[in-house]
């Protein structure tokens, strides 16, 4: 990671920190931590993990909350081996778990939170007195604010994904989002579900398909679209409405529009021409028109 991309992560939780008064860190795929603030754990973690037993037992904990995330890509809260409360959410590039954004470490108003801290530690810390002032330090917060907290943590979680903080190799994004393309072109497709589904800004995944392919996103979609639907048009008996709807078209109107628009002639006059003409290749009929893009969303 560049030193800007960690100066702007590092600034992201430094302003979750103001809100939430909870470390914030980024951990990758290996679950190293990457960026955090405060850059020091609590005392208590600090203390904690001095011992070589409590190091390892704070090391699976973390291990086991990522890949719960990775398994199951949502934020997660839960209660640490110790009893703190911590949180962690994916983050993501090409739709793909990469990293996680980890949120801690915290206690309930319960009597018993701290209490437990520290009848849970005490057979790690040799200085109880030391172990009691530093639980005395874990901060204290009401189930709905941790809650609440929880939930920021997730939008900033999308955030950074949506940003490219992790570096993003901008020729795989738009082979990805191609293929993807190629593949489903007959579905429910548009500019906010792609962005959905890679996790990426529209921004990014425009500009990124049309400097590695030449045309616009959309403008690729119905390319693929209408060349779907001249082939079925001259190679099947399929009706012009069933034709329209497996290749992206529910409304036989707007897919007659559309043809017609690029084709210069309705899939019926194609259907006809291609008859006449023997089945000779007519793929020189289709045009790209870039400033018809809005039109074909």
């Amino acid at each position: 990671m560049v030193n800007d991309d960690r100066l702007e992560l590092q600034s992201i939780l430094r302003e979750l920190y103001n809100i939430s008064g909870f470390r914030l860190s980024v951990h990758d795929m290996k679950y190293k931590e990457i960026v955090a603030y405060p850059e020091e754990k609590s005392p208590f973690c600090r203390l904690i993990q001095q011992n070589q037993t409590g190091f390892k037992k704070c090391k699976e904990n973390d291990q086991k909350a990522f890949e719960r995330v990775s398994k199951n890509p949502e934020v997660y809260l839960y209660k640490c081996c110790f009893g703190l409360y911590e949180a962690v959410a994916p983050l993501y590039i090409l739709g793909n778990v990469v990293g996680y954004l980890m949120m801690g470490q915290t206690i309930d108003e319960s009597d018993t939170g701290r209490k437990s801290l520290i009848k849970s530690a005490r057979h790690l810390v040799s200085n109880q007195e030391e172990l009691i002032q530093a639980a005395d330090r874990v901060l204290v917060c009401d189930r709905d604010k941790i809650l609440s907290c929880m939930k920021i943590l997730d939008i900033c979680a999308k955030y950074i994904s949506l940003s490219n903080r992790f570096h993003l190799n901008k020729t795989d994004l738009s082979d990805k989002i191609k293929e993807y393309l190629d593949e489903n072109y007959s579905q429910n497709i548009t500019i906010e579900s792609i962005c959905l589904k890679f996790f990426c800004s529209r921004t990014s995944i425009m500009t990124a398909f049309k400097a590695n392919f030449g045309m616009g996103l959309i403008e690729y979609l119905t390319y693929i679209r209408i060349q779907a639907a001249k082939l079925l048009l001259s190679g099947t008996s399929k009706t012009v409405k069933e034709i329209g709807e497996s290749c992206g078209y529910p409304d036989q109107n707007y897919f007659s529009k559309v043809f017609s628009k690029r084709c210069g002639m309705t899939p019926t006059g194609y259907r006809k021409k291609k008859a006449i003409n023997g089945g000779s290749d007519m793929d020189g009929v289709f045009t790209i028109e870039p400033d018809t893009l809005q039109a074909d969303r």
